[in-house]
This record gives structure tokens, C-alpha cells and sequence, in this order.
């Protein structure tokens, strides 16, 4: 009856042949095989018992991931970016202070998410290839007194990590709240979150936990839930913990509905955690640091430089790659992609046009990843100018 109504024609929708690359960019990363096959496990009611069983299964793990005794541990239906805005949102009100110890460009986002909320922002920059210093974070929380201080674990975009512990300490002397970004750190640099005196924090799944983008842990001490429980501000409704913590029975006595939650991402997400509780961290943190120290030797025994010239403050994740002088940062990367199906990223926000990203993370922290990636960019690098490489 309607069908004479249609303005718009049905589109032909046809498959196209496409073979994954080897992804070794700054994230996503390779999930595990086990959680390809999660992703196709049934679907769940957001009222049915078995649904409420996994978040516990999941809750358990990321109490673990995050080394924290808290009960206010969920996961945020979104990306990392859900996570960055839902601890924001939720933990600063509108005209308080946000200091953010800027180096990359998720310290930016923060500062952009921030500026919508009404939120006065204050920056201190440094350099994009070194880390803070605890003395000179402390110079601004005293100058600042702010209510919450952002602060990236490891950024993706420089290749770098900040040294946590101990600031929460300094945080917490001028009354601020220490909020976290460990996305492409957790699991594979150790992080401990209640020792360290983090009030927020986030990541996500598809860096060292080696699952598909699109759900984002967070959690929570109890000072950051004081604030929560005793906020003045409504932060958006999609983002409000208060009311998550319900869908997610944090306190063990409420099973209600907020949104419908991702079946398949939530399988995913346990299943991530089932592999990382099955090596146990610390063995995750050491063939990390182990891969990621062979692949160092590697680029030095090609005469390539680091981004970052302090190795204590190069992220074990994602390497940032100086090339020699007459090199196209991104003709490398199609080149590789090109020739030998292997995907790594060239550089983004302050490091774009200076580096290569290369992410060894997760599933794909290995020797024998090490040597395809190698293999492929000496490659290139041979092909694409005259080079003694």
C-alpha cells in the first residue's frame, strides 16, 4: 500500500573481499581467538539473570585489572572516549577547576570535553617526548588548587608514559581528585590503582586487552564516589554513574535498567578478562616488556632513532619511530600495508609528520610479530629511497 510513498531506493549492498591486515598501529590490536568466537555467543535480555551473571564475572576482572578493592567498577557502553567523558562529567562540576598536564592529544580531548561542561580548563603543557615530573606537577596543583587533576598513563599519540605513583599522594594534599587515561596501558605496564590513590580511572578493549573497540571499563575510589553521591550537577544521562551503578549491581542489591547493554562486546569483554586472570599481570607486564625490548633492539641494530630520547619514558605499547631525512612518514605506511598487509599508523597531533606509531600490544606481543613488522619496514624503507639500511 505504501510502497509507491518510497522516495529513497533500496542501495545494493555487496560484499567486498578484504584480507585483515596485521594490525600493529597504536590500536585497535588483534583480538584473541577466544574472543572472535565470544562475540558470537547468544544474545542477552537486559533482564535476564545471565546477564547480570556475566557483569559480575566482568566487575570481578576489572577490579583485578585495576588492582582495586572499590565496588564502583562498571564498564561504559562507547569507547574510550565514553570513559574520558564519563569521569569529567560525573566528578567535576560546572565553574570548578580542571588542571590537565598536557603532552598529547587525548590530554586535548579532555581539555575540549571539559570546555562543553562548563568546566574552567587549565593546561600545563610540556614537550610531547617526555613525561611530567612530580615536582612540577605539585607546582601547579598548589598554584591551582584544582578539583580534579587529568593526566594520561601512556599516550598513544607520543609514545610515552607518565609515572603514576606517588601523585595521588600529591593530588590529594590540595584536595584534588586524580583522574587517569591507561588505554593503551592497562594490562601490559603495571598500574595499581588503589596503591597509587587514583580516584578515576578508564580504559578500553581494544589496545593490550586485545578485544573489539566500543566498551570501556571505568572505576572509581571512594573518595571519587563521596563526590558522586554528594554532587550538585546532573551529568548526561547516557553517562550518569549513580544511575550505572544500578544496571551494573555494584552494591549487590539493584538489577534495573538503564540502556540495553551489547551482548556481544559484553562477551567479548569477559572473555578479555578471562585471558588476562588465565596469565595472571604480572606475567602480562613482563612479555611486554620483553617484546617490546627485542623489538627496541631490533630498530637500534637498523641505526632508527626514538621519538622519545628518555627510555623510561618510552610506553611499552606503541613505539614512536624516527626515519632518516628524504622519507614520506605515510608512503612507509601505505608501502607496508601495500606489499605486506601489515598496518601501522604514522604520527598524529603534535607527532604527525615527525614518526611512525608502531603498536606491539596484547595478542600480538610476540617475537614472531616483531620480526614480520621489521621485516616489512626494512622493506620499505629499501624500496623507497636510496638508504644504507
Amino acid at each position: 500500500m505504501y510502497s509507491t510513498n518510497l522516495t529513497v531506493p533500496a542501495p545494493k549492498i555487496v560484499d567486498r573481499q578484504f584480507k585483515k591486515p596485521l594490525l600493529c598501529g597504536p590500536g585497535p590490536c588483534d583480538v584473541w581467538p577466544s574472543v572472535a568466537e565470544a562475540l558470537t555467543k547468544p544474545v542477552l535480555s537486559p533482564l535476564c539473570d545471565e546477564l547480570f551473571n556475566v557483569l559480575d564475572d566482568i566487575r570481578a576482572g576489572m577490579k583485578y585489572l585495576f588492582q582495586t578493592q572499590s565496588n564502583l567498577v562498571l564498564a561504559m557502553s562507547g569507547s574510550g572516549h565514553t570513559g574520558m567523558e564519563a569521569l569529567i562529567s560525573n566528578l567535576v562540576a560546572p565553574k570548578e577547576t580542571m588542571l590537565i598536564a598536557t603532552r598529547g592529544i587525548w590530554d586535548e580531548r579532555a581539555y575540549e570535553m571539559a570546555k562543553r561542561y562548563g568546566i574552567n580548563a587549565v593546561t600545563y603543557r610540556i614537550p610531547y617526548n617526555r613525561s611530567f615530573s612530580l615536582k612540577e606537577l605539585e607546582t601547579q596543583l598548589s598554584k591551582h588548587r584544582p578539583a580534579a587533576l587529568f593526566i594520561t598513563h601512556g599516550d598513544s599519540s607520543t609514545g610515552t608514559v607518565q609515572k603514576i605513583e606517588g601523585l595521588g599522594e600529591l593530588c590529594h594534599k590540595y584536595g584534588t581528585l586524580l583522574l587517569v587515561d591507561t588505554v593503551v596501558s592497562l594490562v601490559a605496564v603495571p598500574f595499581f590503582m588503589d596503591a597509587w590513590g587514583v580516584d578515576g580511572v578508564y580504559t578500553s578493549t581494544q589496545k593490550a586487552l586485545s578485544g573489539p573497540a566500543g566498551i570501556s571499563p571505568v572505576a572509581f575510589s571512594v573518595r571519587a564516589e563521596e563526590k558522586i553521591n554528594n554532587r550538585k550537577h546532573d551529568p548526561p544521562f547516557y553517562f550518569d554513574i549513580k544511575l550505572l551503578a544500578k544496571q551494573w549491581n555494584c552494591y549487590g542489591n539493584t538489577r534495573c535498567y538503564h540502556h540495553t547493554l551489547s551482548p556481544p562486546l559484553i562477551w567479548a569483554l569477559r572473555c578479555c578478562l578471562q585471558e588476562v586472570c588465565k596469565e595472571t599481570l604480572p606475567k602480562a607486564w613482563a612479555k611486554h616488556a620483553a617484546t617490546t625490548a627485542y623489538f627496541h633492539k631490533r630498530l637500534q641494530q637498523m641505526a632508527l632513532e626514538f621519538l622519545i630520547p628518555n627510555p623510561e619514558d618510552r610506553l611499552t605499547t606503541v613505539t614512536t619511530v624516527v626515519l632518516p631525512k628524504g622519507y614520506d612518514y605515510l608512503e612507509v605506511v601505505k608501502y607496508m600495508i601495500k606489499k605486506h598487509n601489515v598496518l601501522i599508523f604514522p604520527g598524529l597531533g603534535p607527532t604527525a609528520g615527525k614518526s611512525l606509531r608502531v603498536g606491539i600490544m596484547g595478542v600480538n606481543s610476540t617475537i614472531e610479530v616483531v620480526d614480520d613488522v621489521m621485516n616489512a619496514l626494512t622493506d620499505a624503507l629499501r624500496a623507497l629511497t636510496k638508504s644504507s639500511l
